[in-house]
């Protein structure tokens, strides 16, 4: 995302606030709009809906979770492998194999995720009709986080803006105007509507963009075999964020709204609206962490490749680790006061989302806790800048493991520990990327350099 986020970044360069403040509500959408918007479409649903038990709303809203969840860990077996070869193909130049390629990936994961969808809702009572459109939807949301790829490469970021915003509007006047005539299909249905443009706004994009090659290309499948530890990761890593959320659906006191669809009343609402005060961390890593990092890692490799003395690659090496301190800083520094606030306001911000007053303590320690994941994300994508595949597995694992393992501790101490898990989890995880991501930045010249083939 880094091209993209120095087309933003020239928004900051003119020193006005209302740019400033248009290149990071932008950076926002791009390195989370999937996510940000439907859980926001979701919030404002749920908000405008009357009074009472809502039956139909509780179903509609936990499909819509469920395809986003099991979407986001099937495509991620793909959207890194992937990833890497289309940064390959266009760093060397050859541009007529993205959009075959892309083609290609996309079948596949429709094949597959069709299999997969049809497993997951098929089973119950709800009406084939739903069924059927939860199964499309499932479709659509993998290949909106397969179209996110491409649309990293693409620099016509208000397009990308543009599309977030007409779909988002487009899925709320959806499901206000079909309910009232189709029922619990119609929610679903002015959803599914509503996702379908920005799907196809954004495939217009790519088709824009990127030469038209061979109808198929298959080569990417070979990276499979050559980066097997990128699927994983991809697999692992959305697992791990969701794990938790599985746990708790798991325990005693989970609620079946009808087969297949489990929640938990207490967890869920609080932990999915933490997540949204990260946003603002994730814009400032695109649009000023990543962007800086990138050219101080640029001027390293520079420097190495222009065979420059060893005085030298230190110096760079040294700019970059400065860079790096002083990026987590500032994080700490807006993320922070943001958390912070959202900590001291959680009593009025719960309120507004018309969750339960019972649910505040929950809300300030899953606050905590994804803003620990926002930090641990940033380690995470520096120690994939130097290639540190394995390290970056074992990262994810343990994130895995560890809120699995503490999710089911929390379970059992009661309602008092309730995210404290996942917190905790996030912390933890954190330290060993962080121990990880200065052992990498002390060792670096020698994985530098005992990385390369002997000739």
């Amino acid at each position: 995302m880094a091209g993209i986020g120095f087309e933003l970044r020239k928004l900051l360069d003119k020193d006005n606030f209302l740019g400033d403040i248009r290149a990071f509500l932008s950076a926002a959408l791009l390195s989370s709009g999937p996510w940000l918007m439907s859980i926001t479409c979701l919030g404002l649903l749920s908000a405008l809906e009357p009074g009472g038990e809502d039956r139909d709303g509780e179903i509609f809203r936990t499909t819509v979770v469920y395809c986003y969840a099991f979407s986001l860990i099937f495509v991620g077996g793909f959207q890194l492998v992937i990833t890497r070869y289309l940064a390959d193909k266009l760093y060397l130049k050859e541009d007529e194999k993205l959009l075959s390629s892309f083609v290609t990936c996309t079948g596949l994961i429709l094949l597959f995720g069709t299999l997969l969808g049809i497993g997951i809702f098929a089973r119950g009572p709800l009406p084939i009709t739903f069924k059927i459109l939860a199964v499309i939807l499932f479709d659509l949301i993998c290949v909106l986080w397969l179209t996110m790829i491409m649309l990293s490469a693409v620099k016509d970021y208000n397009s990308i803006v543009i599309g977030f915003a007409v779909g988002s509007a487009l899925t709320l006047a959806g499901v206000w105007w079909l309910e009232p005539i189709f029922g619990l299909e119609g929610r679903l249905l002015g959803y599914l509507l509503g996702q379908t443009v920005i799907v196809f706004w954004f495939l217009a994009i790519v088709l824009a963009e990127f030469p038209t090659g061979a109808a198929l290309n298959l080569e990417f499948i070979t990276y499979f075999k050559k980066y097997w530890e990128l699927a994983l990761v991809g697999i692992i890593y959305n697992l791990a964020i969701w794990v938790d959320k599985f746990v708790f659906w798991l325990s005693a006191d989970a609620r079946t709204i009808v087969t297949p669809l489990v929640v938990h009343d207490v967890y869920e609402g609080p932990v999915f609206f933490s997540y949204l005060s990260i946003a603002p961390a994730l814009a400032i890593f695109l649009v000023k962490i990543e962007t800086g990092f990138y050219e101080h890692y640029s001027l390293y490799y520079q420097t190495i490749m222009g065979k420059r003395t060893l005085a030298d690659i230190w110096e760079q090496k040294e700019g970059m680790a400065a860079m790096l301190r002083g990026s987590v800083r500032d994080m700490f520094v807006v993320q922070g006061s943001i958390t912070t606030l959202c900590i001291i306001f959680a009593s009025d911000i719960l309120s507004v989302s018309g969750l339960s007053p019972t649910q505040i303590p929950l809300f300030r320690v899953a606050l905590i806790g994804s803003f620990l994941q926002a930090l641990m994300a940033l380690c995470v994508i520096i120690l994939f800048y130097f290639d540190l595949r394995r390290r970056v597995l074992a990262v994810t694992t343990c994130y895995l493991v560890l809120n699995t393992l503490f999710s089911f501790i929390t379970i059992k101490l009661g309602f008092p520990f309730y995210g404290y898990g996942y917190t905790y989890s996030c912390f933890c995880t954190l330290m060993f990327a962080g121990y990880l991501l200065d052992k990498s930045l002390y060792d670096l010249e020698f994985i530098t350099f005992a990385g390369q083939p002997i000739a």
